[in-house]
């Protein structure tokens, strides 16, 4: 089963802070408990924070692994500037936790 939801349903008020960004991950994990998928409509925000976006997606990527991420939660309208954000975070979190041999 799917489930759709825009992400200012769940957080109404503001997309900013690791607070915030840690609830909508418990919300996000909570729905796939019940979901196969979760598509999540980003609504084209561009004034989303970089600790809120750690927070609640880029932790996700990075528990569930790339893989199972785009299996089973889709990010859909996505303001360009927030994309390169969470790529941005994303690359850097790798590089600052793989171990060099």
């Amino acid at each position: 089963m799917k489930i759709s939801f825009k992400l200012t349903e769940l957080s109404e008020d503001t997309l900013v802070g690791r607070d915030i960004g840690l609830k909508i991950r418990h919300k996000i994990k909570a729905l796939l408990e019940e979901y196969s998928t979760v598509t999540i409509d980003m609504e084209n925000k561009s004034d989303i924070s970089l600790s809120f976006l750690d927070e609640a997606i880029v932790t996700l990527v990075l528990e569930y692994g790339k893989e199972r991420f785009s299996n089973s939660i889709e990010l859909k309208n996505i303001h360009n500037n927030t994309r390169g954000l969470m790529n941005f975070i994303l690359r850097d979190k790798q590089k600052r936790f793989t171990v060099a041999p």
